[in-house]
């Protein structure tokens, strides 16, 4: 490998070990750390705006309601449906239900009343959460006709039912409905509403259903759509090639309705680049194996940014191989001049910025904390509890009910067969047997403790001292009462313990797995997994350039390294669209080791997608939800 390629150079560069501030600014640190905590522990005073808002919307809905009862009957009924829509929107769910009981029999009014009616019991209906009886609703309207409904209430109706469908797991169809049915031109406030929906929906999907879509699409519009969707997702983890994106797309697709009406969320990606960090500060224990893999693939991240824009942020190294207090980070990383810390990795380190009642520099730690109570500090890492949540929703939604649990001994796993647990029962499942193993023992008597056999043999053996022969013919039974297995075990252990479960008459259990089954080796072939599911990130089990490019600039690393290189990518990806997605709870991003989401509390959450073994080789067979 040559020493002068990229990611390797950079990796050689100077690296910042943590300033020791003087006392002086250490007290001032302080000091604005409880000026900050103070201001968020004042009373805010009245907002008279908001209130006043407030204040008009309850009025404008009492003047409806009193205009509708002094009006004839079809204007009294518009009035009415009016602050029905209005009461819905605000939440006021209970009014809204008693405002619809009044409203007068749909016999004595013209049928596009009926329809407006019909459409304000769907708003309600999906409101509330009915969505069979939203599309029950939406169904009586025709809506390929809808010849009494304005172009506005039609797109409307559109959008309820793609969110109805959304609501009961079927994006797809929403989708396929949607864009099916927005060829008619809108007024731009009505444009616009449509083409935010449409988006979101589009969002919801996985690349192979857009792909599916695509297939099934013939109209331009809809055609145009989709190129959108499939030109963003390519750039997924780049601003700027999501905004260089766009302009191509609507260079090319210069007549369609969302070139006029952007989606409100590619709109603000030109803001959102504006917003963008101008110097990182990289905080991690480099003379550690984990530090190292998550800086290679920090910079590998880094790399591939800079190919397609040369305005990248500047990158500053911090050593904290030796820190003991998270306060020495944040003053290097000021020192420094940066305007965003990412670290540190020491769980001990996340934890005492946890307790800050507030940081002077933005934060994506690279651990999850144990505090429960903090100000939300955004912390990312490959928790096990994402991984476990993925199986035991793939299980659950198989219709399963009865689990059994084998791991490892000692502390690590009993803690995650614990979480198994309580996440399974929660479901209203549960766990009916539970084994443990040592490494390097024969596998036989755990395996066949897990699945009575043992008894069974037992059972032959009393049977036998019993009778007079010993000519009795005898085939061990396992118990019955197991839908599935959950599995921790290594690539080795996976390897012995697979066949030995189907040696004792559990070849037809379904095998779910965690992660660590796999340790991201393409050239190996496991066929004595096949069959077996496990979840995972598009970085071990999908093929991706930039890790060709890193495995074959640095070195090929396996197991926990390579999904460390993996998740330093990611933290690469969320340091880049933090603000973004603080800003909007919905937003997701598609990193390479999961489906990412902030969530109000500051954790990163990973969707993962699920991956079975196919003649010796992982194959995903579900993206992340």
């Amino acid at each position: 490998m040559a020493a002068h390629t990229p990611i390797r150079s950079v990796l050689r560069r100077l690296v910042t070990r943590p300033i020791r501030c003087p006392r002086l600014l250490r007290a001032a640190l302080f000091t604005a750390l409880a000026t900050l905590a103070l201001a968020g522990c004042q009373t805010a005073g009245p907002r008279s705006g908001a209130a006043n808002s407030e204040a008009v919307d309850s009025a404008s809905i009492e003047a409806l309601l009193s205009a509708a009862q002094a009006a004839g009957l079809e204007q009294g009924t518009l009035l009415r449906l009016r602050a029905i829509e209005l009461l819905i929107a605000a939440g006021d769910y209970p009014q809204a239900q008693a405002q619809l009981t009044q409203l007068p029999d749909p016999q004595t009014l013209p049928r596009a009343f009926v329809d407006q009616i019909t459409l304000s019991r769907a708003h309600y209906a999906l409101a509330t959460g009915a969505m069979r009886q939203t599309l029950d609703l939406l169904q009586s309207l025709d809506l390929s006709a809808a010849a009494n409904l304005t172009p506005e209430q039609r797109s409307d109706a559109l959008i309820t039912k793609a969110d109805a469908l959304i609501g009961l797991g079927r994006p797809q169809a929403g989708a396929s409905d949607l864009l099916a049915g927005i060829d008619s031109p809108l007024p731009a406030p009505a444009a616009q509403r449509l083409a935010d929906a449409t988006w979101s929906v589009l969002n919801q999907l996985t690349v192979r259903q857009i792909e599916d879509l695509v297939n099934q699409s013939s109209s331009y519009t809809a055609r145009g759509w989709l190129e959108l969707s499939r030109s963003i997702r390519r750039e997924d983890f780049s601003l700027r090639g999501q905004l260089d994106a766009v302009a191509r797309w609507q260079r090319v697709w210069a007549q369609h309705p969302a070139s006029a009406h952007l989606p409100k969320a590619l709109a603000a990606l030109a803001s959102e680049w504006d917003q963008r960090p101008r110097h990182i500060a990289l905080a991690l224990p480099l003379r550690e194996p984990a530090g190292r893999a998550l800086q290679e693939g920090f910079v590998a991240a880094y790399y591939q940014s800079l190919a397609i824009s040369r305005e990248v942020p500047r990158i500053s190294v911090i050593d904290s191989s030796e820190t003991k207090e998270a306060l020495d980070l944040v003053e290097a990383a000021i020192a420094l001049g940066a305007d965003l810390l990412v670290g540190p990795l020491d769980k001990g380190l996340v934890n005492q910025l946890a307790q800050l009642p507030q940081l002077p520099i933005s934060t994506l730690a690279l651990n999850y904390t144990d505090i429960e109570e903090s100000f939300a500090l955004n912390q990312f890492g490959l928790a096990p509890e994402d991984e476990i949540e993925r199986l035991v929703s793939a299980a659950s939604s198989r219709g399963f009910t009865r689990a059994a649990i084998v791991t490892p001994a000692g502390d690590n796993y009993s803690r995650l067969s614990n979480e198994f647990s309580s996440r399974w029962e929660a479901r209203g499942g549960a766990v009916v047997a539970q084994r443990n193993f040592v490494t390097e023992e024969d596998y036989s008597d755990v395996v066949k403790g897990l699945l009575a056999v043992d008894a069974s043999e037992d059972r032959a053996r009393r049977l036998r001292a019993t009778l007079p022969r010993n000519n009795i013919e005898f085939t061990p039974q396992r118990r019955s009462d197991i839908d599935f297995i959950f599995l921790a075990a290594n690539p080795r252990q996976g390897r012995q313990l697979v066949p030995t479960l189907a040696f004792y008459y559990a070849q037809d259990l379904p095998l779910f797995a965690l992660p660590s089954i796999y340790d991201g080796d393409p050239k190996a072939i496991a066929r004595d997994l096949d069959g077996l599911l496990f979840a995972d990130g598009p970085w071990m089990v999908e093929e991706n350039a930039l890790r060709g490019e890193a495995d074959t600039q640095l070195s090929v690393t396996l197991g926990s390294n390579q999904r460390l290189r993996g998740m330093g990518v990611d933290s690469f990806y969320l340091a880049m669209q933090l603000k973004q997605l603080k800003q909007d709870a919905s937003r997701t991003l598609r990193g390479v080791t999961g489906m990412l989401t902030l969530e109000s509390s500051g954790r990163v959450s990973r969707e993962l997608m699920l991956v079975r073994f196919e003649n010796g080789i992982p194959k995903p067979i579900e993206s992340a939800p």
